[in-house]
C-alpha cells in the first residue's frame, strides 16, 4: 500500500469517528423516534387548525372590530342574538333542508348512474369523462352558465318547460324556487365526482361474488340489494360523510347566484357567516355562527361514524 493510500484510509477513519460523535449519535437516535418525524405536521396542524378554532371561540364572546383590532368582551350576547334572530333560524332550516336533499338525492343519483356506467366500453367511458368535466370547472363559470339557463324571461329551461306545456318558473329569483335552483346547480357540479367514486367502488367488488349469484339464479334486484349495496357500503359511507360536510360549508353557489334570496329563502349558514362578518361588520356574531356550524358538522359526522359506520361491510 502506498503512502497516499495509507493517508487516505486514516483520513476516512478519522472522519467516520468524527461523524459518530455524541452529537451524531443523539441526532440519529432522535430521527429514529416517530414523534420527531411527525412533529412538523403536528406543528402545522396546531397553527392552521387548532389555533383558529380557539381564536374563533374567544372572538365569539367579544365585539370584534377587525379594523382597529380591538376586542370588547360581551359574553353570550352574540349567541343570544343568533338564538332570537328569525333570519338565523330561517337560515338554519334552509341549511338542514339543503343538506338532507343534497345527500339523499346526490347519493341516489351517484349510485344509479354509477351502476349504469360501470362498463368498460368507449361510449360509457366518454359519458364518464363528460360528466366529470363540471367538477373541474370553476364554480364561477358553472354559476354563469346556470344563470343564463335559468333566466326567467328567455332562459332555455323555461323555453323547454313551455314546449312541454308546463308553467314557467322564476328559478333563482323566486323565494319559492331559489333553494331548489342552487340545489340543482350543486348536484350537477358534484355529480361527476360522486359517480366516479361509485364506479371505483363497484370495480373493487370481486367478480366471483357475482358469478356465485348467477349460479344461484339470483335476480338483478336481489343481487343489487343483497350484494352490490352491502359491498359498496364503504364507498357510500365516504360519500355520505363528505357530502354532509360539503353541504354545511356551501358558500359559493349562494354568493354567485342568489346572495341569500328574497327573504333569506336560499340563505345557507356559510353565507350567513359571511354576511354578518364582512357585509354587516359584526365579526363577533360571525364567529359565534361559525362555532355553531363547527358543532353541527362535528355532531353529525360523529353520528355518521357511530351509527352508519356500523353498517359498513369491508371485504
Amino acid at each position: 500500500m502506498s503512502m497516499n493510500d495509507t493517508t487516505a484510509t486514516l483520513s476516512r477513519e478519522r472522519l467516520e469517528l468524527k461523524e459518530r460523535s455524541w452529537f451524531y449519535k443523539a441526532l440519529n437516535t432522535a430521527l429514529k423516534c416517530p414523534y420527531v418525524l411527525i412533529a412538523p405536521a403536528i406543528i402545522v396542524a396546531l397553527w392552521m387548525v387548532i389555533y383558529p378554532i380557539f381564536f374563533g371561540l374567544y372572538a365569539s364572546f367579544t365585539k370584534w372590530d377587525m379594523f382597529t383590532k380591538s376586542f370588547t368582551w360581551v359574553g353570550l350576547a352574540n349567541y343570544k342574538f343568533l338564538l332570537v334572530s328569525e333570519d338565523f333560524w330561517k337560515t338554519m332550516g334552509n341549511t338542514l333542508l339543503y343538506m338532507v336533499v343534497f345527500v339523499l338525492a346526490g347519493i341516489s343519483l351517484n349510485v344509479l348512474l354509477g351502476v349504469f356506467l360501470n362498463k368498460n366500453k368507449p361510449a360509457h367511458n366518454l359519458i364518464q369523462t363528460i360528466m366529470f368535466t363540471p367538477h373541474i370547472i370553476s364554480f364561477v363559470s358553472v354559476a354563469l352558465i346556470w344563470l343564463w339557463l335559468m333566466q326567467p324571461a328567455n332562459g332555455i329551461l323555461n323555453y323547454v318547460l313551455n314546449i312541454l306545456g308546463l308553467k314557467s318558473s322564476y328559478w333563482y329569483r323566486s323565494a319559492d324556487s331559489s333553494l331548489l335552483s342552487i340545489l340543482i346547480v350543486a348536484l350537477w357540479k358534484g355529480m361527476g365526482y360522486g359517480v366516479l367514486v361509485v364506479i371505483s367502488g363497484l370495480r373493487s367488488i370481486p367478480q366471483y361474488v357475482y358469478e356465485a349469484a348467477r349460479l344461484d339464479k339470483s335476480s338483478k334486484p336481489n343481487t343489487f340489494f343483497k350484494i352490490t349495496l352491502p359491498l359498496l357500503s364503504p364507498t357510500l359511507f365516504f360519500l355520505i360523510v363528505t357530502s354532509v360536510v360539503s353541504s354545511f360549508c356551501t358558500y359559493d353557489v349562494v354568493a354567485l347566484m342568489t346572495k341569500g334570496g328574497t327573504d333569506n329563502s336560499s340563505n345557507l349558514l356559510a353565507y350567513y357567516i359571511y354576511q354578518q362578518g364582512f357585509l354587516f361588520g359584526h365579526f363577533g356574531r360571525a364567529m359565534a355562527a361559525s362555532m355553531i356550524l363547527l358543532v353541527m358538522t362535528s355532531v353529525i359526522s360523529f353520528l355518521n361514524f357511530k351509527f352508519a359506520g356500523k353498517e359498513v361491510h369491508y371485504q
